[in-house]
């Protein structure tokens, strides 16, 4: 069985809107067993529109169309399916009297209470704009209404409901994922083809500044059997990364922090320049986080440097704000200042201007240490744009921290 998604609207092709949509469908399909073959974008354009409709449903069984269903000249997606499945419209004054009930008499009531006479209707329990399921020639078209919030509560309510009863899988697919720190893509390459694997197995590799994901997916009738089939492979992997591996369900570095911290009586905090903010932005957003996070100074000048850290002054002429030095007396600093068990700090050169033959753009330098340890600090050389040269060293200055706090390991050589 093959199943297609079908995104409508210009402003997904103009860029102006991200897609989300489409990533949380794949995802709450892929939860549930089922394997996404395709994903499309169309234009608001009728002709257009009818052209994607009439390709995807040549090659898909499953056709799950999203946007165009409002009330609005741009809206075209119920009128367009309905003319192509030959099913006339009608008004429904139930419908009609629910929207009315939730949001008043608004201007669009008579539109969104016009539905097909046919197939099956799913409420919008959010918005006004129902959704529709059809069965055509042993084939399957839902559509879905665009914006996120109403077509998440529809697909779940609804959609994801009638997908697997009218079309129940044997084998279904199954996923887990292994997150890395600190490691480059073609280190966790190498690893990967090395290892034993099965058949049924198909390893992905996703890389983000300082982040690794490893997919492993399989296909089974039976779920023990693709836990068995998923942990051989795993296994495999573990015994190789084990000291670069952090678990967090949403794939990100600083709850694996969290997850060790909430269960111990140890604090952390930080001296931030180049990042300005972003570490202690990504632990604050962490509900829970105060229990062991006691705050950041975000320290981007010099004079702030040598104020509130006591950086020195000979250390910051002679060797400069981007140095291993200077980083190692922020850390000194901020231990001073706080009674924290750890601490980063980090100084380097986001640009795009303010780099030097000596310290290129992307120049970072980085210390992690715990209260009353050596200071594990290094430079980083991050040839990126700004904004990801800051994701990069967030990334991979919580990687360090990590690493230092779950396995008592250091980053940087000696």
């Amino acid at each position: 069985m093959k199943i297609e998604i079908l995104c409508v609207g210009n402003e997904l092709l103009s860029g102006k809107t991200l897609n989300t949509n489409a990533h949380y469908i794949s995802a709450s399909l892929l939860k549930k067993g089922y394997e996404t073959n395709y994903i499309s974008t169309v234009s608001d354009d009728q002709k257009e529109l009818l052209i994607g409709i009439k390709t995807a449903i040549k090659r898909s069984d499953v056709l799950i169309i999203t946007g165009g269903l409002g009330p609005t000249l741009d809206d075209n997606t119920k009128k367009i399916v309905c003319d192509f499945l030959k099913i006339d419209l009608k008004y429904r004054d139930d419908i009609a009297k629910d929207i009315e009930k939730r949001f008043g008499q608004i201007a669009s009531i008579e539109e969104q209470a016009t539905v097909p006479k046919s197939g099956y209707i799913f409420q919008n329990e959010v918005g006004t704009a129902p959704g529709f399921a059809f069965i055509h020639a042993s084939k399957a078209i839902i559509l879905l209404p665009g914006v996120p919030k109403e077509l998440e509560d529809m697909f779940e309510k609804h959609a994801m409901i009638f997908i697997q009863k009218h079309f129940p899988i044997e084998e279904k697919v199954y996923q887990e994922i292994i997150n890395i720190t600190l490691l480059e893509e073609l280190k966790v390459d190498a690893i990967l083809r090395a290892c034993q694997l099965p058949k049924n197995v198909i390893l992905g590799i996703y890389p983000s500044h300082g982040i690794v994901q490893i997919t492993i997916t399989t296909k089974e009738k039976d779920r023990s059997d693709a836990v068995k089939t998923i942990n051989f492979v795993k296994n495999q992997i573990e015994k190789e990364l084990e000291d670069y591996i952090f678990i967090a369900k949403d794939g990100k570095i600083e709850t694996a922090i969290h997850n060790i911290l909430d269960k111990r009586d140890e604090t952390i905090a930080f001296a931030e320049s180049c990042t300005g903010g972003e570490l202690s932005s990504r632990i604050t957003k962490i509900p829970g986080s105060s229990k062991y996070f006691l705050g950041s100074f975000i320290t981007y000048s010099n004079k702030l440097k040598k104020d509130i850290l006591k950086v020195s002054d000979k250390t910051l002429k002679e060797k400069g704000a981007v140095s291993i030095q200077t980083v190692k007396e922020m850390i000194k600093g901020v231990f001073d200042i706080t009674d924290a068990t750890y601490a980063i700090a980090i100084s380097g050169i986001a640009g795009p201007t303010g780099g030097s033959q000596e310290k290129p753009v992307g120049t970072i330098c980085l210390a992690i240490a715990k209260r009353s340890e050596d200071i594990d600090a290094g430079i980083l050389h991050l040839p990126f744009t700004r904004s990801l040269i800051i994701k990069a060293a967030t990334n991979i200055a919580f990687g360090a921290l990590f690493r230092r706090i779950a396995h008592n390991l250091e980053y940087f050589e000696k």
